[in-house]
């Protein structure tokens, strides 16, 4: 996985990157001497002085270097680093509707190019996609092993401690090496589900999440018939996707069916404060 970001030196000297636009095709050119064959490039866009003619030929390039997957992330700036500061200080950084537009542009170019798109900022050729960040956004079990790792196994979340003799002690002597730990309800695993899933192409499985989680999927389904008609959404035989146009707002999205998720689960306790055990 390299950090090309961009193609165009002083983009990279904005962001205050120590590499150069040759010094990525040498890499390049090492892992493929090396019989590497499986590389993916990280991209950026919304960077200072970035226009989409700019976009445009940092995506082409970076399609001729022929890697395998490609990961296209928006400009975000952090309160507190030097880019913050310079923005404070006027530096102009292209719009959000420009930054959208830089986005919808990069998913279509790519697919033409055979990057399929199968998560919000990640393109793959075919059997290229990330299986280890799959396995977040498709919330399935994972363990971690060593000093600091993070686990999600058996509805637990937990973590190793981070000192290093601590935890090769605790190995060895079968002393205590869980840092911190928690246990998921499953009914909060729903909203987990509709937060990482519809940032995949694959979306959300009606009958995935009711049979997972005990809870109707109607009053969410009520919403993505709403976000589909603005385009945002779509409906196949599986279920709910959003379209990238949705991507470009999924945070908000995702929100709103998480409020009515809250919304769902007061009604059923009210229901059942009630005894109208038919409605939970």
């Amino acid at each position: 996985s390299l950090g090309m970001q961009s193609a165009h030196d002083d983009e990279l000297e904005a962001l205050h990157r120590a590499h150069t636009w040759q010094q990525t095709r040498q890499a390049v050119a090492a892992i493929r001497e090396a019989k590497v064959k499986n590389l993916t490039l990280d991209l950026i866009y919304g960077l200072p002085g970035q226009d989409m003619a700019r976009w445009q030929d940092s995506v082409e390039q970076a399609i001729a270097l022929q890697p395998e997957h490609l990961s296209c992330y928006g400009l975000k700036v952090e309160e507190g680093t030097p880019l913050c500061g310079r923005v404070q200080r006027g530096e102009v950084l292209p719009t959000d509707d420009e930054q959208a537009d830089m986005y919808l542009w990069g998913v279509e170019r790519l697919e033409a190019a055979g990057y399929h798109q199968y998560e919000i900022s990640n393109f793959a050729q075919t059997g290229f996609q990330s299986r280890h960040n799959l396995k977040y956004w498709l919330t399935r079990p994972y363990l971690g092993f060593g000093p600091g790792a993070h686990s999600d196994f058996g509805d637990r979340r937990y973590s190793f401690v981070r000192d290093l003799d601590r935890y090769i002690d605790g190995v060895l002597k079968g002393g205590e090496i869980i840092d911190s730990e928690e246990l998921i309800p499953q009914r909060e695993r729903g909203s987990e589900y509709l937060m990482l899933r519809l940032r995949t192409v694959q979306g959300v499985d009606p009958r995935e999440f009711e049979y997972r989680f005990r809870q109707r999927f109607a009053p969410l389904a009520a919403l993505l018939q709403q976000c589909a008609r603005e385009g945002l959404a779509e409906q196949d035989g599986n279920g709910w996707h959003l379209t990238a146009k949705g991507f470009l707002v999924s945070n908000r999205i995702i929100g709103l069916l998480q409020d009515e998720l809250a919304r769902e689960k007061n009604r059923r306790l009210e229901a059942a404060a009630r005894g109208d055990y038919r409605v939970v």
